[in-house]
């Protein structure tokens, strides 16, 4: 049997294009010497454009740097009125189709999550439940997003911070499910295993690494955490909240390594989005990603 990755071309490690640090990521672009060799988006924040922000994006197109879309509102968790029919924003899906060729995508992905209910769209990705059902609602909407799109789509695993009692499969169950019913691949976020496992106990880290098909593990994420956040859903209890705004702890970058001592992976997205530090410090991590890729390629 081949494999599910063989499909898809190295991209390394990458770094996410954040208005913040767009100025250094055009510098270190410029300079030839860059830490990072593809650039993650947010699709949604690209669509329909204009003005400075699309002379800004035309500026970063202009460096032929690759580019891959990581969205936040396909909602692939949501329920269609009629199970086997889709149920997307077309204007949504449109302008992304557009997007993705414009930056020749190699493959697109988003949240095993719901962000749109009844039409609305909820500023938040809600977890789904670990159900047989829900393994089937998720499977038909990545099987409409594959035709629509042309291109192979990534599940990534959330953080969640409240679980639903009516879930019947564990978190890794789940992912299996679908990974293998919509014939689809993941993006696995590093962090997000290290943080559900410390807030709910369910499984060790490397256990729940162990028990996925690892074969379908395309993109890695890889990210900071905020630690000793006391939550009003568990208040007797301090929760880890997943910020993307800090430096990643040596633990997660010990899963990373487990993972890659198990199998490789396509590329490598060290994500910041908030509380940017000097672009130095930046560098530093990508180097230390670097090193961790070099050491597993041995």
């Amino acid at each position: 049997m081949s494999s599910y990755k063989a499909q898809f071309k190295n991209f390394g490690i990458g770094l996410g294009l954040r208005r913040d640090i767009k100025n250094e990521i055009l510098q270190e672009i410029k300079s030839g010497n860059a830490d990072f060799s593809w650039l993650e988006i947010v699709p949604e924040n690209y669509i329909d454009i204009g003005g400075r922000k699309r002379l800004d994006f035309e500026e970063i197109l202009a460096t032929k740097t690759q580019i891959i879309p990581h969205g936040v509102n396909l909602s692939i968790g949501t329920a269609p009125e009629n199970l086997g029919q889709a149920c997307f924003d077309q204007y949504l899906i449109d302008e992304l189709k557009e997007l993705f060729q414009e930056i020749q995508a190699p493959w697109f992905s988003d949240h095993l999550s719901c962000t749109r209910i009844n039409g609305h769209y909820i500023p938040e990705l809600i977890p789904l439940p670990f159900t047989k059902e829900m393994v089937d609602i998720v499977t038909d909407n990545i099987k409409f997003l594959e035709d629509e799109f042309q291109l192979n789509f990534l599940i990534e695993n959330p953080s969640y911070y409240s679980k639903y009692e009516i879930s019947n499969l564990s978190e890794s169950e789940f992912i299996n499910a679908i990974l293998e019913k919509a014939n689809c691949g993941m993006l696995l976020d590093v962090n997000n295993v290290y943080v559900n496992s410390k807030n709910h106990g369910d499984y060790k880290v490397n256990d729940f690494i162990d028990e996925l098909d690892l074969d379908r593990i395309v993109q890695i994420h890889i990210a900071g955490h905020l630690e000793d956040f006391n939550s009003w859903l568990s208040p007797s209890k301090l929760n880890i909240l997943d910020t993307h705004g800090a430096e990643i702890i040596d633990e997660v970058y010990g899963i990373l390594e487990y993972l890659l001592s198990k199998t490789d992976v396509k590329a490598i997205l060290l994500e910041r989005d908030s509380n940017f530090p000097d672009f130095p410090e930046l560098k530093a991590e990508l180097k230390k990603l670097q090193k961790i890729l070099k050491g597993a390629l041995v």
